[in-house]
């Protein structure tokens, strides 16, 4: 059964699904480790930290799970509304005439 974020009820992604989604960003992307994904006052996380804040269950961890469950939600939806888009504006194909 999918968790749902109790204030907005989207789906979470499951602390597997997160870090697998890391992994790829890091080794499929090339993202760099050393590149800020989120910094507020109290600090900054790099893309290189997020699989240690997601296996330990800290509350950065369960805020970098929202984060990344918000943030694959939100491409799934522009990946469908531009496909969406895209099948309203193609032209109809052309109409073939029937041989004499």
């Amino acid at each position: 059964m999918t968790e749902h974020d109790k204030e907005s009820g989207f789906p979470l992604l499951s602390k597997e699904e997160a870090i697998a989604e890391v992994r790829r960003w890091l080794e499929v992307e090339q993202v760099d480790p050393g590149r800020v994904f989120a910094a507020s006052a109290e600090g900054t996380i790099c893309y290189g930290d997020l699989i240690d804040h997601l296996e330990r269950e800290s509350p950065d961890g369960k805020l970098l799970l929202f984060a990344i469950s918000r943030g694959r939600l939100i491409k799934e939806d522009r990946q469908q509304m531009m496909a969406n888009f895209l099948q309203i504006a193609s032209p109809p194909p052309p109409k073939r005439s029937s041989p004499s």
